[in-house]
């Protein structure tokens, strides 16, 4: 398959893009199971960077997906489409945390054809990505939308967020249910692309910054759940419905945030943060960082990623 299968910038967005099949199957959210349609979120990323030496590639592999952000200035139920994972896979960084020299970027896609397809993005050298002016976020977007007429695939609207708001409002806390899917490496799938779905709980959500991947402080989330090598940039849902207090109101999932990586112990018993992209790790503590939703909106809605709506937009009136 072709690099035809990538359609960049501007889409329609469909009002249930990520929750509902189209109305006209007559299946609704609660007729696709959740799992399926999280499984369906994720594309796995490829890097071809030059290790830290300079001379030889490294095939290094992550997790990446798909979000939309309406935009009423292309007409209704239209807008943007996202590509979104961290950026130090983005970036390919080395154990010392500095950017690799990006010779390709690949995407790996199931195809509605049963089929799956490794689709450059960029052939000579890295994609542009837009990077939060915080550097203490470890977020990347790049504006890339798929041929939705040969992947099988669902992108996560901005309106399924769990913002801040949300999580005061739908009693979010330590102890609800999270869910992600990621590349797991020891088998991602031959034919098709696999992702592996874990579940856990939130383990804590700090009022405070702490020192995340990014080897800074920042907002973070802390999961309680199992994340290993390539699941670096994997969208972790939280469960608002289920129990909260003495209320029963079923499953109901928001996007909580994105997967940056890990803590690990060491043979002295110490806790250190370390990236699911690089790196040697003694034991697994088997809790995560998990970079805010709130974080990745900011980056949304910060002044480059507007800047090129606002030029796409300028560019379809003229008829460019």
């Amino acid at each position: 398959m072709k690099a035809r299968v990538l359609v960049c910038l501007v889409v329609v967005v469909c009002a249930h893009a990520f929750g509902q099949t189209p109305a006209s199957t007559g299946t609704t959210t609660k007729d696709v199971p959740f799992v399926q349609q999280l499984r369906k979120t994720v594309t796995f990323i490829q890097m071809l960077c030059l290790n830290s030496s300079g001379t030889e590639t490294d095939d290094v592999r992550g997790t990446a997906f798909f979000l939309t952000m309406p935009d009423e200035r292309l007409g209704k139920d239209q807008g943007f489409f996202y590509l979104v994972t961290n950026r130090h896979v983005a970036e390919c960084w080395d154990e010392a945390r500095h950017p690799r020299t990006v010779r390709a970027v690949l995407l790996r896609f199931n195809l509605i054809d049963g089929s799956s397809s490794n689709v450059p993005v960029s052939r000579n050298g890295n994609a542009h990505w837009i990077f939060p002016t915080d550097d203490s976020v470890d977020l990347a977007i790049l504006p890339l939308k798929p041929d939705e007429t040969k992947v099988d695939y669902k992108a996560i609207p901005i309106s399924a967020f769990a913002t801040d708001d949300v999580i005061a409002s739908r009693g979010v806390e330590e102890g609800t249910k999270i869910m992600f899917a990621g590349f797991f490496y020891q088998f991602a799938g031959q034919k098709k692309m696999l992702p592996i779905v874990r579940e856990g709980i939130i383990a804590m959500m700090p009022d405070e910054k702490l020192e995340n991947t990014t080897g800074r402080l920042g907002n973070a989330y802390l999961g309680d759940v199992h994340i290993f090598g390539g699941n670096s940039g994997s969208p972790v849902f939280v469960d608002v419905g289920g129990v909260h207090g003495n209320r029963l109101s079923g499953d109901e999932y928001h996007f909580l945030g994105v997967i940056s990586g890990l803590f690990y112990e060491d043979a002295e018993f110490n806790l250190t943060v370390a990236t699911t992209l690089t790196g040697v790790t003694h034991a697994n503590s088997g809790i995560a960082l998990i970079v805010p939703a709130n974080d990745l909106k900011t980056l949304l809605d910060g002044r480059e990623a507007q800047a090129s709506r606002d030029a796409t937009v300028i560019k379809l009136k003229e008829g460019k």
